[in-house]
C-alpha cells in the first residue's frame, strides 16, 4: 500500500464556512419573507371560505324555501349563519385577519334576495384588504 493514497478526503475549514454562510443567508431571507406570505395566505383564504359559505347559504334558502340569516360579530372575528333564527355553524376568521369594517347582518329570503347590498371588507395585519360584494337586488356574490 502507499503512504500516498491514505491521505484525508474531507472538506477544507473555507469550504465548510462557505456553505454555512449560504445556510444562514437563506433562513435569514426565508425568516422574513415567510410570514408576510403566510399572512396574504391566510386573508385569501379567509375571503374564499367567506364567499363560498354566502353562496352556500343563499342557494339553501332557495333550495330549503326558507330564510337563513348571516350575522357578523366583528369584534369577536367571526360570523355565524342562522336558519329562521337556528344557529347552523359559526365561522371563525383565519389568524391574523379582521373585518376592516362592521358589515350588517344579512338576510336571504326563500328565493334568495338578500336584504341588503353590502360590501364585506377583510383585511390582515400586513395591511392588505380583499372585498366581499353582494348586490342588493340580484343577490350576486362576488371578490373584488
Amino acid at each position: 500500500m502507499n503512504k500516498n493514497s491514505k491521505q484525508c478526503q474531507g472538506f477544507t475549514l473555507l469550504e465548510l464556512t462557505l456553505v454555512l454562510a449560504i445556510l444562514a443567508g437563506s433562513g435569514f431571507f426565508l425568516l422574513i419573507k415567510l410570514p408576510l406570505h403566510l399572512q396574504s395566505q391566510s386573508l385569501s383564504l379567509t375571503s374564499a371560505q367567506l364567499l363560498t359559505e354566502l353562496r352556500d347559504t343563499r342557494q339553501a334558502a332557495l333550495a330549503e324555501n326558507t330564510w337563513y340569516q348571516i350575522k357578523f360579530y366583528y369584534e369577536l372575528n367571526c360570523y355565524r349563519i342562522m336558519r329562521q333564527g337556528v344557529l347552523v355553524k359559526q365561522i371563525d376568521l383565519g389568524e391574523g385577519v379582521v373585518f376592516g369594517n362592521r358589515p350588517p347582518d344579512l338576510i336571504f329570503n326563500a328565493v334568495g334576495t338578500p336584504s341588503v347590498g353590502l360590501t364585506i371588507l377583510l383585511q390582515n395585519t400586513a395591511g392588505e384588504q380583499k372585498k366581499v360584494i353582494i348586490a342588493p337586488v340580484s343577490g350576486r356574490i362576488r371578490e373584488e
